[in-house]
């Protein structure tokens, strides 16, 4: 990816983050150690960033679709927050635990930034560049170009009105781009006044690494034959929202077949210390991979006592206790001993005590949250 970099003075932004300065050079967080959990909770005027490793921790996170990064020092960061709207919706994306240079005998220099291709203002770099997703479309059909994007760089290093000034081919790249820019961050001086900085992303074929793949939890799984069992390593989480006293999860499929999940998670409210299950069958939903074309359609499927109609979804939701784990099941929409098996497993656990293992309770293999 080549940068190109123009920098003047820009206008006030509307949200301040307050990253702490330790964090920026304590925390290499382009050398990831493992994974982490993170929990992100809103509080009035400012947001609780939470991870459960004291090291250096890396939190990607959106709030009303809006892309933010933390840098969590000793598990624990507070940014400050301008809501927007009655009632923000809050997603986890993920959680990297970083290169802690507080290990090291001294801090650890960050590597140098490389040159831009041309001339040019180059003293603001960034400590963090995420790497734009390949659009499927393009990446199948290897179209290639670039997008140029010009952006404000607070105090704090952190970016906002990110937009598109130029693209080759126009409106192919764009939303990759700026997904892309605006959870980069920038070294923090409080002294510095806001910075306007244009950046160049290049969108190469033939240099698409990993990061750079249609983003995607995994490739999807070739679609097996009707039976089999369950295939609860095709679910993935695809959204996290915080609300505090309840966290609602988005599962989704990462393979090409069709599945029916079952859930149960540790309630809230009046079910607060019980299992609560839901399970898309009952709901009337399919789950297919977010791609799928057949989203929102009908299909049919077959039972003991007839058949029903299901529509095809792209999510399912489980909806669980603060700091809790969930369990789930996924059967194939054709393997009716895995169906049954499912449905008798949340018959056995739903509205139970929270303190009994839900594993106990099936007779088929069910998975859990980490």
């Amino acid at each position: 990816m080549s940068l190109h970099k123009v920098i003047a003075p820009a206008a006030a932004l509307l949200i301040s983050h307050g990253a702490a300065a330790q964090g920026e050079w304590r925390c290499d967080c382009t050398s990831v150690v493992e994974s982490c959990n993170a929990e992100v909770t809103i509080r009035g005027s400012w947001v609780e960033i939470t991870s459960d490793h004291q090291q250096c921790s890396r939190v990607d996170y959106f709030i009303d679709g809006l892309p933010f990064v933390a840098v969590v020092v000793e598990g624990a960061d507070r940014q400050d927050w301008i809501a927007r709207t009655n009632d923000p919706r809050v997603m986890v994306q993920s959680c990297q635990v970083c290169s802690d240079n507080a290990n090291a005998a001294a801090p650890a220099p960050r590597p140098a930034a490389a040159q831009p291709e041309t001339g040019g203002d180059t003293s603001l770099r960034p400590l963090i560049e995420v790497q734009p997703a390949y659009p499927s479309t393009a990446l199948a059909r290897r179209v290639e170009g670039y997008v140029e994007v010009e952006l404000t760089v607070n105090p704090a290093g952190d970016v906002a009105n990110a937009r598109v000034v130029a693209a080759d081919p126009a409106n192919v790249f764009d939303q990759a781009a700026l997904a892309a820019v605006n959870r980069w961050r920038y070294p923090p001086d409080p002294a510095r006044e806001p910075q306007t900085v244009r950046e160049r992303l290049e969108f190469d074929v033939d240099n698409a690494g990993p990061a750079a793949q249609p983003a995607a939890p995994s490739a999807p799984v070739p679609a097996p034959t009707v039976g089999g069992g369950p295939r609860n390593q095709c679910v993935r989480e695809n959204a996290v929202y915080n609300f505090g006293d309840m966290v609602e999860i988005g599962l989704m499929n990462a393979c090409d077949e069709p599945l029916l999940v079952f859930g149960c998670a540790p309630g809230t409210g009046r079910n607060l210390g019980r299992w609560v299950c839901v399970d898309s069958e009952s709901q009337g939903s399919v789950l297919v991979p977010p791609s799928d074309g057949r989203i929102g359609a009908q299909t049919t499927l077959a039972t003991a006592t007839g058949s029903r109609s299901l529509t095809y979804a792209d999510s399912f939701v489980v909806t669980r206790a603060p700091n809790t784990q969930y369990w789930w099941v996924a059967c194939p929409t054709g393997d009716s001993d895995c169906r049954a098996g499912a449905r008798q497993w949340t018959r056995a656990v739903d509205r139970q005590l929270a303190t009994i293992d839900p594993e106990d309770r099936s007779s088929i293999a069910v998975a859990r949250s980490y």
